[in-house]
């Protein structure tokens, strides 16, 4: 998704957007997904940073189609709730927080920031913790959306699948849910 000129300054934006897919979307409330999942069985996480998304999906070979469909509602349709963007901004804030005083934490940042010396609004660039904070505090719910809006496509996505499944029934339906979804 986009690359380093579209991306700059959108690190927590991106981060956000990934981490409320499964909170609610137009047809179905946080509950609703939480539900269905338990009721097919199946776990999905959805992790993004920078300019990537990714969806995990373990299911039973029987639901799996079922679950990607969901997931494909989940990337396309999420409606952000404030409620949920606040409860996860708290939880962010809170994670942020514990790591200040975690030694292997501080020493992992450390690590990181002096592997990856970008500039402050580079996408790769690594935050100290009182930059998240800063980040996460200042950061609106537009921009979530809009970050969604303009970035999300599947144009340059990859999928990959490994078990027990239909092979020509999953290409079928992945090239069927996400073909012509565009960022």
């Amino acid at each position: 998704m986009g690359d380093e000129n579209s991306l700059n300054g959108m690190a927590t934006a991106s981060l956000f957007a990934a981490s409320l897919l499964n909170r609610g979307t137009k047809t179905m409330t946080r509950q609703q997904i939480k539900d269905e999942l338990d009721q097919l069985k199946a776990r999905v996480s959805f992790n993004g940073s920078g300019g990537t998304v990714t969806a995990s999906i373990q299911s039973t070979k029987e639901n799996l189609p079922a679950v990607i469909k969901m997931v494909t509602d989940m990337l396309k349709n999420p409606i952000f709730p404030e409620k949920e963007f606040e409860e996860l901004k708290n939880e962010q804030l809170a994670g942020i927080e514990e790591q200040r005083s975690d030694p292997q934490a501080m020493v992992g940042n450390a690590f990181s920031r002096h592997l990856n010396p970008y500039p402050k609004n580079d996408i790769r660039y690594v935050m100290t913790p009182d930059e998240e904070i800063a980040a996460v505090k200042s950061l609106k719910l537009d921009e979530v959306k809009k970050f969604h809006s303009e970035f999300y496509g599947a144009n340059n996505a990859t999928v990959s699948v490994v078990g027990d499944f239909n092979e020509v029934e999953i290409k079928h339906l992945v090239k069927s849910e996400l073909g012509q979804w565009k960022s």
